[in-house]
C-alpha cells in the first residue's frame, strides 16, 4: 500500500516556475493542505511546494520535484487518502526560512478497510517573493497524534 502524505491556491505571477501557489504563512498553507485533500486535488497540494521541493515518506525514496511531488499525491489520494484534520502546530521563522511542526491524522479507505493514519509532519519553507512555498516536507508516524 502506497500512501504518501502531506502537506493548496493562489498562483504566483513573478518568479515562479508554472505551478507555484505560494502561501502567505504556514496556517495557510494548513487550510489550504486540507482543502486540497478534500477536493482530491493533487495539483492544489503540489502548488504548495518549490520547484525542487523534496518530501520525505517513512519506507519510500524520497520524492523530488514539484511534478513527483504531485504524482505522489495523485497516488496517495487513488488510494485513498482523504479527510486530513491538521492540530499542534508551532513556527519558527529566519530571516529567508522557516520551520513549521505539526501533528495531523488522516482518514485511509481502501475499499472496506478504513485505517487512520496519524503522524507528525516537519516542513521547511522558502520565503518567495509573494510569499511561501514548501522547500522539504518529512513525516512520520505519531501514534499519540490527535
Amino acid at each position: 500500500m502506497r500512501v504518501a502524505v502531506l502537506a493548496a491556491a493562489i498562483l504566483g505571477v513573478f518568479s515562479h516556475a508554472a505551478g507555484a501557489q505560494p502561501f502567505t504563512n504556514p496556517q495557510e498553507a494548513v487550510d489550504r493542505m486540507m482543502a486540497a485533500t478534500e477536493a482530491q486535488d493533487a495539483a492544489a497540494m503540489a502548488g504548495l511546494y518549490s520547484e525542487g521541493a523534496l518530501l520525505l515518506i517513512p519506507g519510500q525514496p524520497v520524492v523530488e520535484g514539484r511534478d513527483q511531488i504531485e504524482a505522489q499525491w495523485r497516488t496517495a489520494f487513488a488510494d485513498g487518502f482523504q479527510e486530513l484534520r491538521i492540530a499542534t502546530r508551532e513556527n519558527r521563522r529566519r530571516s529567508e526560512g522557516a520551520a513549521s511542526v505539526y501533528q495531523w491524522a488522516a482518514r485511509v479507505q481502501q475499499g472496506d478497510r478504513l485505517t487512520v493514519l496519524r503522524a507528525r509532519t516537519l516542513l521547511f519553507l522558502e520565503q518567495v517573493d509573494d510569499g511561501w512555498l514548501i522547500a522539504a516536507e518529512m513525516w512520520q508516524p505519531a501514534p499519540d497524534a490527535p
